[in-house]
């Protein structure tokens, strides 16, 4: 009786293995692993704009009228024709056209030529006898020897300064390069007036030469884009031209044929 008990037992736990187990033994818990939760979306880090600076606007430059009057022997004052006014240390265009001085009718054309430092000055013979151009001025001395009609010499002028001109062979040819320490300038014509375009605006340093009446330095104050006239007075009353020597610092002989066979 008691061993068909037993098998009985037997059978029932084999056919519900799960209810048996959990009735006479506990099975390992299967082990729950933690899940991972989401990590939340970063927001994208500003990205640093600069702001654009606003394209500062050209100031335009202006332009300066000089009016230029010299008082003579008798006490008049007039238009000087032939006055350099200039604005050292300024840049302004270059001149188209190389610079030159003329030897015709045994005088210098033109008889002031202002010229930028550095520039070569070409000096043609249009006249058809000979001619010897030469300075003893300390800022450029030069010779250009002697030439004959048709040819030209060319010499260079890198310092700034009044070069007085001569001919070796005529006294009566005289003549001036003056030359500047930039190349923002004018020369007055018959009226007296000068004008100088693309003055870049602001206080400005003016400088203006005469033959009679020297050197004069002042001050400008050039409106953008638009005119300021200034007007420079020289006195000349106690001027009078003076002899010259020749190149070797002699004087020159009496005029005579000889003059007219070079």
């Amino acid at each position: 009786m008691l061993s068909k008990l037993c098998l009985l037992l037997v059978a029932l736990w084999m056919l519900h293995p799960r209810t048996a187990a959990g009735q006479y033994g506990r099975s390992s818990p299967t082990p729950i692993r933690p899940t991972a939760s989401p990590l939340p979306s970063a927001s994208p880090l500003p990205v640093a704009t600069s702001t654009p600076r606003p394209t500062p606007t050209p100031v335009p430059p202006g332009e300066v009228r000089v009016k230029v009057i010299v008082t003579g022997a008798d006490g008049k004052a007039l238009p000087a024709a032939d006055a350099v006014a200039w604005f050292p240390g300024l840049r302004g265009p270059t001149p188209a056209a190389p610079p030159r001085m003329a030897s015709r009718d045994k005088r210098f054309e033109p008889r002031v030529l202002a010229v930028p430092q550095g520039s070569a000055v070409t000096f043609p013979n249009y006249d058809r006898i000979f001619h010897n151009v030469f300075s003893l001025s300390e800022a450029s001395p030069f010779d250009l020897g002697l030439y004959r009609n048709g040819a030209a010499r060319t010499t260079s002028f890198e310092k700034p300064g009044v070069v007085r001109v001569y001919c070796n062979i005529h006294p009566q040819m005289a003549a001036y390069v003056v030359v500047l320490d930039g190349n923002l300038y004018a020369q007055t014509g018959k009226d007296g007036l000068a004008l100088i375009s693309g003055v870049p605006a602001g206080r400005r340093t003016l400088k203006v030469w005469e033959e009679r009446g020297g050197e004069w330095s002042g001050t400008v104050v050039v409106p953008p884009g638009g005119t300021v006239e200034i007007t420079v007075p020289f006195d000349a009353s106690n001027w009078r031209e003076q002899p010259h020597k020749n190149k070797h610092g002699k004087n020159y002989p009496p005029p005579d044929d000889d003059e007219n066979r070079y």
